[in-house]
């Protein structure tokens, strides 16, 4: 979780504004950088005290910018340049970068950064690569905006050093150009870990067709080994510009592995891409001890599970967590045997980190300096722990995404699926615009919308439902909502919302969004942070809150992992979310109101029922044989039993 918190944050504190630029002067084409190799020295820049333009620094001799400084105590301040980039759009930016005895005071060193501020200049966001620290020769930064909000208006170009860094960076070659997508994307498949031996498979290819390009001019194909030896190409059963999907029985694949691949072609034979997967058809299914089936539940030895826990950063207060609600839990620490055993014998398990062993990432062990080194330090922890029963998953991506990181990330998931198949690995990102070229890089996805105080709280509603549908629907996902307050990891900027805890009710809010939005699991940000007792707030009181909404979580736990086929539901207007499950004969509709004001909606099922009631939240009123009334406030989750 660190990069989102420390990156934006150090950029947020030194924010100056654009309110004072009533006439910006825009380079003419979209995206442009003007004078982005420093050869026209500081022009088009706006400079910063430690920032200069210097002959002779830059890559092969040329000009390039260069940060010097000696004092950490300096304050905090970055080079920008205005920039035209178009609402709505996404935008590749990168830059060479160089470094000299860099200390990072905080965050991640020297980097590149978007930032976008809407009419008035107030700062809206901003989208930040990775940090270089340390000495480093040349070397490609580079990243993808989110996609640019509707209403802002200014956009900046910032190549800066997080606050404190001390030594020397340099920068050269700034480029910004929209983000074009390739036409095909990565093939996932229906089955946990693309293994089977019954039923039926979905394999889904996501896509980018070209406005230009009218779909009954492309043919959307699969080919696969059959049972019967031959090798068959089909038509996809469903085919649209951002997906292809084949549905085929497990029997009619060939035994053993082999390769199913896809082709987007047009008609005349021009082929706009490829990709594929191998699966795995199997006689019968090995016996695994924590694994995700066919409804995206977690399977800990036989049973579902939902996890319910909370990320930590080290040990303290363990005892406390211990007595939680809890059923799991993610240390950052990484533990030792006592505190693997001291969790198990408390009856939360652990999603064990390894997600720094990568060569380049800022917190990386010593001995990580290449993938070899980084594959054998993540076999020594698979090694000593994957046997023990405590351990529920491998924690392998901390918001890393973008082009430099993709390859690596897709290799630990192949490693550990050949290190260790009893326990699925699992990946938080905030690059929402990176979902989908995540897809062969982990077995469980989560994304940690964090909103309050200053953005609303349908962000979760949202971020869970556009990460359930980048994998269409195939994916397991743990979401991770927020239960800290902001003031604990950054400086406010001028004109920000003051950083708050977020109350019970809003929290809970948060939780039931996710779960409303398709979530299979909840784990909390975080323990360590109620222990900075920000503004005040004492970890008993924050903590007693969270425990609350933990409990209230758990109470249902039984209901949500019950896969008894359920009614269809209509009539839910935009803003509130409704899921239905069935258990004991009994059907369970949570609704929640992701919306600032208040909703009322008619909501009709497809078969009769007697009777309703609110297990919490308002009652709603029958409305007929097949129809509930409900009304909710603001934000506010409920929970019907229906008869």
């Amino acid at each position: 979780m660190g990069k989102v918190i420390l990156l934006a944050a150090a950029l947020c504190a030194a924010w100056t504004g654009l309110a004072e630029r009533t006439e910006p002067r825009l380079p003419v084409a979209e995206g442009i950088v003007s004078n982005a190799g420093f050869e026209g020295g500081g022009e088009g820049w706006r400079l910063k005290p430690a920032y200069s333009v210097r002959p002779a620094v830059g890559m092969n001799g040329s000009a390039g910018l260069v940060y010097e400084n000696d004092d950490k105590d300096i304050p905090y301040a970055f080079p920008s340049q205005l920039i035209a980039l178009n609402p709505g759009g996404t935008y590749r930016f990168s830059a060479w970068v160089r470094t000299d005895g860099l200390v990072p005071g905080k965050g991640g060193g020297a980097a590149l950064a978007i930032e976008w501020a809407d009419a008035r200049g107030r700062r809206l966001g901003g989208s930040y690569s990775r940090g270089l620290k340390g000495t480093c020769d040349w070397t490609l930064v580079e990243d993808v905006t989110a996609p640019i909000p509707e209403n802002a208006a200014f956009f900046t170009v910032v190549p800066y050093c997080s606050p404190g860094s001390t030594g020397r960076a340099f920068f050269d070659d700034i480029e910004v150009a929209p983000d074009v997508r390739p036409a095909v994307g990565h093939m996932l498949s229906s089955a946990y870990r693309d293994i089977a031996a019954e039923g039926s498979v979905d394999f889904i290819v996501g896509l980018a067709v070209p406005e230009d390009r009218p779909l009954d001019g492309l043919v959307a194909e699969f080919s696969f080994d059959a049972d019967d030896g031959a090798r068959k190409t089909v038509h996809a059963d469903a085919f649209d510009s951002g997906m292809a999907r084949l549905t085929l029985p497990v029997e009619a694949l060939a035994m053993g592995e082999s390769a199913v691949s896809f082709r987007l072609r047009a008609t005349g034979g021009e082929v706009l891409g490829e990709t594929g997967l191998t699966f795995n058809r199997v006689a019968s299914m090995p016996r695994r001890r924590v694994w995700i089936d066919e409804h995206r539940r977690t399977i800990v030895d036989g049973e579902p599970f939902f996890p319910l826990g909370m990320f930590t950063g080290n040990a303290s207060r363990r005892e406390d967590y211990a007595r939680g609600p809890f059923n799991c839990v993610m240390p950052y620490d990484a533990p030792d045997r006592d505190g693997m055993d001291f969790y198990w014998t408390n009856g939360v398990m652990v999603i064990y980190s390894v997600k720094d062993a990568y060569v380049g990432a800022s917190k990386a062990p010593a001995s990580v300096t290449d993938k070899e080194s980084a594959d054998a330090w993540v076999q020594g922890k698979v090694d000593e722990f994957k046997d023990h029963p405590g351990l529920l998953a491998w924690y392998v991506n901390d918001e890393l995404a973008g082009d430099e990181w993709f390859e690596a990330l897709a290799s630990r998931r192949d490693f550990l699926k050949r290190a260790d198949p009893d326990h699925p690995a699992w990946a938080v990102v905030y690059q929402l615009q990176f979902l989908r070229e995540l897809t062969p890089t982990f077995d469980v996805i989560g994304t940690d919308p964090y909103p309050v105080p200053n953005k609303p709280l349908s962000m979760v509603t949202d971020w869970t439902l556009r990460t359930d549908r980048a994998f269409f629907g195939r994916r397991a996902v743990w979401q991770v909502p927020q239960a800290f307050d902001w003031g604990g990891y950054r400086s406010r900027w001028p004109g920000a919302p003051e950083d708050r805890m977020p109350t019970v009710d809003e929290m809970r809010s948060m939780a039931w969004q996710c779960v409303v939005a398709g979530a299979n699991g909840l784990v909390f940000f975080s323990f360590s942070g109620l222990q900075k007792e920000a503004h005040g707030l004492k970890f008993e009181k924050a903590w007693a809150d969270v425990c609350e909404v933990g409990r209230e979580i758990r109470e249902y736990i039984p209901v949500l992992l019950s896969v008894e086929p359920v009614p269809a539901v209509a009539g839910a207007p935009d803003g509130l979310g409704v899921r239905v499950w069935r258990r004991d004969g009994e059907i369970w509709l949570l609704a929640v109101n992701a919306q600032d004001a208040p909703a009322e909606a008619t909501l009709s099922l497809s078969e009769d029922f007697s009777s309703v009631r609110a297990a919490f939240g308002p009652e709603a009123e029958k409305a007929g044989p097949r129809a509930l009334r409900v009304s909710l406030a603001p934000n506010q989750p409920a929970f019907y039993r229906i008869r």
